[in-house]
């Protein structure tokens, strides 16, 4: 891996924890972080960048393209409830990760499409 390689999955990391960090303000109504939950975030966003498009180019070999998108969001659920949603103030646990989930997804959507507009580049790999 070269340097710009590493330097563009730093960037893509923190990016997608400021995504979750967005999404999870927005659904929680809570605009505060401490350390523990900065760390949470670090933790979502690494395996957000790394974990899931590994899964969904996997389930590509596979030639189940759609099935491993789906396992793959899934699997971010659970992630967000168990890491995320631990530590925010909502009366429904499950329906927070959801929502959460869908929030960062969309949000990362958004700036994938712009960073191939504008810089011709893909620096998210996640969708």
């Amino acid at each position: 891996m070269s340097t710009e390689q590493l330097l563009l999955v730093i960037v893509a990391i923190l990016l997608v924890a400021f995504i979750f960090y967005l999404s999870s303000a927005l659904v929680a109504s809570e605009w505060s972080v401490d350390g523990p939950y900065v760390l949470r975030l670090a933790l979502v966003s690494l395996i957000a960048v790394l974990v899931i498009p590994f899964i969904a180019g996997l389930a590509d070999e596979l030639g189940v393209e759609e099935l491993g998108l789906l396992f793959a969001f899934v699997l971010l659920i659970f992630v967000v409830r168990f890491l995320l949603v631990e530590e925010l103030p909502v009366s429904d646990d499950w329906l927070a990760s959801i929502v959460i989930a869908l929030l960062g997804v969309v949000l990362i959507f958004v700036v994938q499409e712009l960073g191939d507009r504008f810089f011709e580049t893909r620096l998210l790999s996640l969708v």
